[in-house]
């Protein structure tokens, strides 16, 4: 599907200026997020570029994992795996910025309706699902007890819910699941699920940002282009019946693949190069002005206060007895 409305309205304009400033460099940021401990350096943020002894010495002093996930499917002139890079991008720089670990090459999710695309590898949420269950398990199992899902994918909730839900029922820790839209600073009295603003090229931002942080800016097509053809529309108009707040009200196809992402246009050497250093520079500001630390001492809390519960209510809870 096409990158979540969440990812391409809810980039702050304030985040605009870390294309401007160095990150950290602003007074009110600092004061505002959660106070957190030096983060340590380490050779990578990436749990599969660690060898096995050093993930077990990070795991002697925190148990964060960010595991972003996404489809691999038609999307434009943007590659296929465009919605599981941004998710690694952002992955990449939260690891970071709060002294995690970045679990990647998880690309090949639930897509939705752009199956009309040889391009879209379709894997159904009943499939999808058993296997992010049984990685979640074993992340518990080596340690992780802070594991944060990250995607930009408007239909990863379909998988990501049920996940997060049915994993804290079978083993009582609170696994998170975030869009990648509501990385940024939050305005006082403004709930997490307003679209905060952005500017009119926030998703070019992102995207090309996201292949320049994960060194892969090249795979940005250059001098490409797609000769261009009528499109037919579905002519039902059923969101007007049953609003889709949360997803289409009803399975469909992409009556044609250039609905999602549009056609190929081509992009110049040079604009690549702009477009993926301000875009690397602007998700970086949004990581700057989220409070990372302070949603992982949250999410401990929650650990903590579930296990007080685990006393309390015994077997009543499910899963209790396994």
């Amino acid at each position: 599907m096409r990158l979540s409305k969440t990812v391409r309205s809810a980039l702050s304009v304030a985040a605009l200026t870390a294309l401007a400033l160095p990150l950290g460099s602003s007074p009110s940021l600092a004061q505002s997020q959660t106070a957190a401990q030096p983060v340590p350096p380490m050779r990578s943020r990436l749990m599969t570029t660690l060898t096995g002894w050093e993930v077990t010495e990070y795991l002697k002093r925190n148990d964060v994992v960010y595991v972003p996930v996404g489809p691999v499917e038609q999307n434009g002139g943007n590659p296929t795996d465009v919605e599981y890079v941004i998710p690694l991008a952002f992955a990449q720089e939260l690891a970071a910025k709060s002294d995690g670990l970045v679990m990647p090459y998880l690309a090949y999710f639930y897509p939705g309706g752009t199956t009309t695309s040889p391009g879209t590898v379709y894997v159904s949420t009943s499939d999808s699902l058993p296997y992010l269950k049984a990685l979640t398990r074993s992340l518990i199992r080596q340690g992780f007890r802070r594991i944060v899902f990250l995607t930009s994918h408007g239909p990863s909730g379909n998988t990501l819910l049920p996940l997060v839900r049915e994993t804290f029922d079978e083993y009582h820790v609170p696994v998170l699941w975030m869009d990648t839209g509501t990385v940024r600073a939050v305005k006082p009295g403004e709930t997490r699920g307003a679209p905060g603003d952005g500017p009119p090229n926030a998703r070019k931002l992102v995207t090309y940002g996201s292949y320049q942080i994960v060194g892969r800016l090249n795979d940005m097509p250059v001098g490409l282009s797609q000769p261009k053809h009528e499109v037919q529309r579905d002519p039902s108009n059923l969101s007007r019946f049953v609003p889709p707040a949360q997803g289409t009200p009803a399975g469909s196809f992409y009556a044609d693949p250039v609905e999602h992402g549009g056609f190929v246009e081509p992009v110049t050497a040079a604009e690549r190069e702009q477009w993926g250093r301000e875009g690397a520079a602007y998700i970086r500001g949004q990581v700057a002005a989220f409070d990372a630390n302070g949603m992982l001492d949250a999410l401990r809390k929650r650990d903590q206060f579930t296990k007080e519960l685990e006393k309390r209510y015994g077997g009543l809870l499910p899963a209790a007895g396994r």
